[in-house]
């Protein structure tokens, strides 16, 4: 695994394979797989696929983690309008290549 001065760094180097692990708020180690970084209204989000099972989330979603490069982390986006809105940047992205 390549080392990165900033937590995020790895997001944005195209380069990266690894996946990413988090902690939920219970402490649990959770594995994503990275599908998408999208500027979307002044901020930078994740589009994070679970390798480990979630509860609520199916094997074919993907969840939006806003990128705080402030605070070097990931916040989860509550807001289903703009994880909606991101998935739909994402979505034209691929439509043009």
């Amino acid at each position: 695994m390549k080392k990165y001065e900033r937590y995020i760094d790895r997001f944005f180097d195209e380069e990266n394979y690894d996946n990413v692990k988090l902690e939920d708020n219970d402490g649990k180690e959770i594995e994503f797989e990275q599908v998408a970084v999208i500027d979307y209204e002044e901020n930078y989000y994740a589009i994070l696929h679970p390798v480990t099972k979630l509860e609520g989330v199916n094997d074919d979603e993907a969840l939006v983690f806003m990128i705080d490069e402030e605070n070097d982390c990931l916040v989860y986006c509550e807001d289903e309008g703009t994880a909606q809105a991101v998935f739909a940047v994402f979505y034209e992205s691929l439509d043009e290549e």
